[in-house]
């Protein structure tokens, strides 16, 4: 079985993470993270290695999460933490962070470069409405989002987007081979790419949306969490 927890890395949704692990008690959690970024997450420190634009989208994103009332990437966290409290395998499935820049760097024309350091700066002064629309807009029409995206910035869709689909889908059908059941948590904007390449495996699959939407108990135990949800085949 193979369960897919789509987030957004500004809002909190720790406690829904858990309350899934806990209930479908998976073998291993895969998480969007390589084990760099997960030792500089635990050490809260910033990477060397990236890019000034990519600079400024950590700054948004910490700054997002401020106004959210979370830390970036607490929901990674609590996927990890959860795994280890259940006695699950622990699987950082996305592909290791500076080789990815490096690549992209080398890949991106110089305008796509241009458009997307004043894109990063702008996002430093992203409000929090504006943070909840373009996730609406999102969420409306995925589709249509991501072919603008792909038009602007063609080669940040294809390796940030694609390539990184099929990584963590590869990673994902593997864990499922070696450990039965794997719960793997990514971006929001991940889980269609990856659903479709898993297609033959039919995942559960849990939106953004649908977290948010999940009514949560107090849990008797670590084992046992009820909630209502909506599951997306």
């Amino acid at each position: 079985m193979i369960v897919l927890v789509g987030v957004a890395h500004v809002i909190d949704v720790s406690a829904q993470i858990e309350a899934l692990v806990s209930y479908h008690t998976p073998g291993a959690v895969g998480v969007e993270l390589d084990p760099a970024r997960y030792r500089s997450m635990m050490e809260k420190r910033p990477r060397g290695d990236i890019p000034l634009s990519y600079r400024f989208l950590a700054l948004m994103q910490r700054r997002l999460a401020d106004q959210f009332g979370g830390e970036v990437g607490a929901e990674m966290l609590a996927a990890i933490d959860s795994a280890n409290r259940n006695g699950a395998q622990v699987l950082f499935i996305d592909m290791e962070a500076g080789r990815l820049f490096n690549s992209l760097l080398r890949q991106m024309s110089f305008k796509e470069k241009v458009l997307m350091m004043f894109s990063s700066f702008a996002g430093l002064f992203m409000s929090r409405k504006r943070v909840e629309r373009e996730l609406e807009q999102f969420q409306h029409n995925e589709d249509e989002y991501m072919g603008v995206m792909a038009q602007t910035y063609p080669t940040v869709k294809r390796v940030l987007i694609d390539e990184r689909n099929v990584h963590m889908a590869k990673a994902i059908l593997k864990a499922e081979g070696e450990h039965g059941d794997i719960l793997a948590v990514v971006g929001d904007g991940h889980v269609e790419g990856i659903r479709q390449i898993l297609s033959g495996g039919d995942p559960i699959v849990y939106r953004l949306k649908d977290l948010k939407d999940l009514k949560l108990s107090q849990p008797k135990s670590n084992a046992e969490a009820s909630f209502s949800f909506v599951v997306q085949n």
